[in-house]
């Protein structure tokens, strides 16, 4: 007799809960706007204002905005004008012997029309000013030692200089 209640009070708790874990990890619901955006799709970027080697230090912020809609099963999943965060990973100044200056900037994120941070990769910036570096040695030579603190020209990234950037790994959107 006591064995028949232990095996009741313990089963059928014991059944309740193995159920309850079964049908909670055993099922995902997809939801119904949701759509998938797949590694490697492109998305065109274009700067937002004027980037110059002798304004920005590296680990700075940049932003970027979203050329056009990206769109997957005709669902936009990034919206055009959307803004992009890239990183200064490299910055130097134009130097004395003519040396130029030189801007480095990797896009990192971009944000989805449901608020996820898409991350992105292969949208690197790389721009070098004039390099005045011959002119400036021969010039100091034949000419005068002071040529030789004449500076290159800084790096500079035009407003609306275009940049495409390709989707890092693959994400569900809510479109």
């Amino acid at each position: 007799m006591i064995s028949k209640i232990q095996q009741s009070i313990l089963t059928k708790p014991l059944a309740l809960i193995l159920a309850v874990s079964f049908l909670m990890m055993s099922f995902t619901i997809k939801g119904d706007g949701e759509v998938v955006l797949n590694a490697g799709t492109r998305v065109a970027l274009e700067t937002i204002s004027m980037i110059q080697s002798d304004t920005v230090a590296i680990g700075q912020t940049i932003d970027f905005r979203v050329k056009y809609d990206v769109k997957v099963d005709n669902k936009v999943v990034i919206a055009a004008g959307s803004i992009a965060k890239g990183q200064v990973m490299r910055a130097e100044k134009a130097k004395g012997i003519g040396k130029e200056g030189i801007v480095e900037i990797q896009i990192k994120t971009v944000t989805a029309v449901d608020g996820q941070e898409v991350f992105l990769t292969g949208g690197n910036v790389y721009q070098e000013g004039e390099d005045r570096q011959v002119l400036s040695i021969v010039l100091g030579i034949f000419v005068c030692l002071l040529f030789l603190v004449m500076k290159g020209k800084n790096a500079i990234v035009p407003p609306g200089y275009e940049v495409s950037a390709t989707v890092a790994s693959t994400i569900n959107i809510n479109a």
